[in-house]
């Protein structure tokens, strides 16, 4: 006793020794872990010069109630004497799915002083048995659809505690509730070979449900599984999802995704083709009124009404579902153009000054009907339009056709490209264009270093590899964000990675495709292919100069203490050498 209250004095005097920033798995508070054992990890705030950790406490307990007394009725570690901060391996009690956790933890520094124990933080455990998913894979009544919207109605009439989704759609999605936006993803779900496993995310939704009606809705975009892995051939959009909900009253409710509850599905709305390579098409004179809320049947024409069909029961794509644990791609930030041109009649050209990955955001006015056509490049011809010969056959084109009612803001869904220069053609002397934004877009990796000196050559050269690697990263690490590629070649990789992880937190894009190229690896040789995942390009066996499989699990042993990595992809490493 007295040595804590020695040490709270000299905490408030500035000399304090605290756990802070506690992270499970790489993450802070995430949801949805499917990881047994999860790790955790945290960083010591001190103010005295040489300090260092000599031991830790973690206690993990069911409420909030109990960690605040100090029960870890799930795992107490107990004083463990350890200088160890870094993933340390859960050893509790076996979780179970859908389980929330709440953790904290205290350290002792260099003279046996304990630290007061950290913030309250917590995790939630997803879906860990297959036997837990009730939902099944629908799709579009449709041949041939690039996009869809669903669209679920049901009532929630009890004051609820708890709700999740729990959700895959192929090739990409969006999740709406209520006429929101759950949560700010975008390009979701990661890029995997879908044979071997696809990725689901979860969400607590509990602030977007009303008491009452409340509609479910999705929009399905083709993404990369629109190109089957298998020659090439097309593959239907399909969606995964499933609702629980958690009543006051100890009741419960599920929805899922089939063919036969309730479920209506739209190929007729306002994105009329999308493409990651050539871009999205999108008129917003078809754009469905309510088509996600209760309000549906009261915008609803009779002959929009007949276009709502039930769904299709459809084949799983055959890889298991396993958790997003990857950081998701989001809108990172924007970027206003530094000067705007007009080289031929109603043709705007944009100059951001940076070369980015991404897309428009366009605001316009114009007659229903008028066409703004968005070209991206990063190379301008002598005319002083944009080039796209650098692209080869990605069309890197994106269309607006306006409804012709006020301001119209427009942004695609479901591409992305890589650019410096926007080329806006406005196909209508009544149009005009009030803003056009660069929308920075790549995987929300933290940046974690940075460098500068006196030489402004070096300065500028360090710039220009931050802002291509964030260019770059999509889930996975490609080698171009612009022409008809966007892979994730493994020679690119070999000679980035080190830059990697001292610009970026990539510990857990790098656990990620690491599995990728575990699932690219032949079973009987034990050859990896050049590219993962393994699709259009590369071939296996890879080039010995494909050698980040080894690479990336080192570096994270090496930088981040993971050990774990080394020991899943121990027997595919000495397979490959």
């Amino acid at each position: 006793m007295g040595n804590e209250l020695e040490y709270n004095i000299g905490f408030e005097l500035g000399y304090g020794y605290k756990p802070i920033n506690l992270m499970c798995e790489y993450a802070h508070n995430p949801i949805g872990i499917d990881i047994v054992k999860p790790r955790f990890s945290w960083e010591v705030e001190c103010s005295e010069r040489g300090q260092y950790q000599t031991a830790y406490r973690i206690i993990i307990s069911s409420t909030p109630e109990k960690l605040n007394a100090d029960i870890g009725d799930i795992w107490d570690s107990g004083k463990v004497y350890s200088n160890q901060s870094v993933n340390i391996v859960y050893e509790g009690k076996e979780l179970r799915s859908r389980q929330l956790c709440y953790f904290k933890v205290r350290v002792w520094d260099k003279h046996g002083n304990p630290s007061s124990y950290s913030q309250c933080y917590w995790f939630e455990m997803g879906l860990l048995n297959p036997e837990d998913w009730k939902a099944v894979w629908i799709g579009p009544n449709a041949f041939g659809a690039e996009s869809s919207l669903f669209r679920k109605t049901f009532i929630a009439n009890k004051k609820l505690i708890k709700a999740r989704v729990y959700i895959s759609g192929l090739g990409y999605y969006e999740l709406y509730i209520n006429g929101k936006k759950v949560g700010d993803h975008v390009l979701d779900p990661a890029w995997t070979d879908y044979r071997k496993r696809v990725l689901y995310a979860t969400y607590a939704v509990e602030p977007f449900l009303e008491q009452g009606f409340n509609v479910i809705g999705v929009i399905l975009g083709a993404g990369w599984y629109s190109k089957s892995h298998v020659n090439n051939t097309h593959t239907a959009t399909q969606l995964l999802l499933q609702m629980e909900i958690k009543f006051e009253d100890g009741s419960s409710y599920l929805i899922t995704s089939s063919p036969n509850s309730g479920w209506v599905v739209n190929s007729n709305g306002p994105i009329l083709s999308n493409s990651i390579y050539d871009g999205e098409k999108y008129d917003a004179c078809s754009e469905i009124e309510g088509w996600d809320t209760v309000g549906l049947e009261k915008y609803c024409k009779e002959q929009e009404c007949k276009e709502w069909t039930n769904p299709l029961w459809m084949e799983p794509p055959g890889g298991r579902m396993e958790s997003q644990m990857v950081e998701p791609i989001k809108v990172m930030g924007d970027l206003e153009p530094i000067s705007v041109t007009n080289p031929k009649p109603d043709i705007y050209v944009y100059d951001l000054g940076q070369n980015i990955a991404g897309w428009v955001k366009l605001a316009i006015h114009g007659f229903r009907g008028t066409k703004a056509i968005i070209r991206y490049s990063e190379l301008l011809s002598d005319d002083g339009t944009v080039n796209q010969i650098n692209l080869r056959t990605a069309k890197a084109v994106d269309t607006y056709i306006l409804k012709g009612n006020g301001l119209e803001i427009y942004e695609p869904r479901f591409t992305y490209h890589g650019f410096r220069y926007i080329q806006v053609e406005v196909l209508s002397k009544e149009a005009s264009i009030d803003t056009v934004i660069g929308r920075i877009v790549h995987s929300s990796v933290e940046r974690v270093g940075n460098f500068r000196c006196s030489n402004p050559l070096l300065n500028k050269i360090q710039e220009n590899v931050v802002w291509t690697e964030a260019n770059n990263l999509y889930g996975l690490p490609t080698d171009c964000p612009q022409r008809d590629e966007r892979l994730g070649w493994l020679n690119d990789m070999t000679v980035r990675a080190e830059e990697a992880v001292y610009n970026f937190n990539m510990a857990g894009l790098f656990t990620k495709w690491e599995k990728d190229i575990a699932d690219t690896q032949g079973i009987v040789t034990g050859a990896i292919a050049d590219t993962a995942p393994f699709f259009r390009h590369g071939r296996r066996p890879a080039d010995p100069v494909c050698s980040s499989y080894l690479i990336v699990p080192w570096l994270m042993y090496l930088h981040y203490g993971d050990k774990r990595i080394l020991e899943q992809h121990y027997e595919g490493l000495k397979k490959w050498v």
